[in-house]
């Protein structure tokens, strides 16, 4: 049985690789998010899956890419 660390980090990865897959769709680029309050490295972290979003950032990123929210936990 896979530990509760295990699966968060899944999670984290999931919704790290979920961000840049939407993020490219738009034809945006990492530096294109800062236009949108995002600090550039930060969000570098975010998308490698070095940073845990908070809901915030998740509402946030939903705004800014015109998603759903739930999309990024898909």
């Amino acid at each position: 049985m896979a530990s509760v660390e295990t699966k968060y980090d899944k999670l984290l990865k999931r919704i790290a690789e979920n961000i840049k897959k939407i993020r490219k769709s738009k034809g945006l680029s990492q530096r294109n998010m800062e236009a949108y309050g995002f600090d550039l490295r930060n969000y570098q972290r975010l998308e490698a899956g070095n940073h845990s979003p908070s809901l915030y950032t998740l509402h946030k990123l939903a705004v800014a890419f015109r998603v759903d929210i739930s999309m990024f936990l898909e």
